[in-house]
């Protein structure tokens, strides 16, 4: 079995879906992404809530009641808010997400974020299995680990290879500090979006190094892919970017199966 667990989608309908702070420029409907998926062979997916709808995670929460079987997702929910941990509760017991997204960049300065009145919030994570995905520039990630080190229960799951670019200069303090994380047996972190992070035509060669790096640290137990759909479409393309971890890196046949399912059943259930 292979999951996809880093995509977006949207509505068609922006009658019933109304974009918030933004409008996409390509489709990316549930039933387009299916289409695609079956075209590469991917059987399941994790839909993370995309930014054009914000805080209104009622399109994904549709296609999870529709399609409960081949979809887990993530939401968006204001962290800052008195009430984001009640909200949280509330979009898993309801509605049947398994955690939210976390825009680093989005409410000032990140290291606000591991603040203890932060702390409600992971803890209802923890209380109920859910899972937080960290998105954001590459130098925003470090001031948050206060927090992952104080809730150990609570996994997180790092997007896009936490931002960091393959030429990034020595001593490549932002790879460091993703290094690092790998003494946090809760964080895991996504093999995704790797032609953002690369300065070569595909298959992105120069990232090659970066990403060792990384499996050396962590282990393919705590990695996993990601299309990035359906911004990959504008790239390189879905089944290209499947078959870059397939058979364009290092991976070996078990690693795969760690990479393309086994870690991400870890952070997400699908019901049968």
């Amino acid at each position: 079995m292979i999951i996809d667990p880093h995509l977006h989608v949207w509505s068609d309908d922006e009658q019933t879906y109304p974009y918030g702070p933004s409008t996409p420029n390509q489709p990316g409907s549930v039933e387009l992404l299916f289409e695609t998926m079956a075209e590469a062979g991917v059987d399941k997916a994790v839909i993370v809530q995309p930014i054009h709808y914000l805080f209104d995670n009622r399109y994904v929460a549709d296609c999870l009641k529709q399609y409960p079987d081949r979809l887990a997702a993530q939401a968006l929910v204001d962290p800052t808010l008195p009430g984001a941990a009640d909200e949280l509760e509330r979009l898993h017991k309801e509605e049947g997400f398994g955690g939210i997204r976390i825009h680093l960049s989005r409410y000032g300065d990140p290291a606000g974020l591991a603040a203890s009145d932060k702390d409600p919030l992971w803890a209802r994570a923890r209380d109920h299995g859910l899972c937080f995905n960290l998105f954001g520039k590459a130098e925003d990630h470090a001031p948050i680990e206060p927090i992952i080190a104080r809730f150990p229960e609570v996994n997180v799951a790092v997007d896009h290879i936490a931002g960091i670019s393959a030429d990034e200069p020595d001593p490549k303090p932002l790879l460091t500090n993703l290094l690092n994380w790998a003494q946090y047996p809760n964080v895991y972190v996504k093999i995704s979006n790797v032609g953002q992070r690369s300065n070569e035509d595909y298959p992105h060669n120069d990232t090659q190094d970066m990403i060792k790096r990384i499996y050396d640290a962590y282990g393919p137990e705590r990695l996993m892919w990601g299309t990035d759909f359906p911004h990959v479409l504008k790239g390189c393309g879905y089944r290209e970017s499947l078959e870059l971890i397939r058979h364009g890196m290092f991976f070996d046949d078990e690693d795969l199966e760690w990479l393309l399912c086994k870690t991400i059943l870890k952070l997400w259930t699908f019901s049968e």
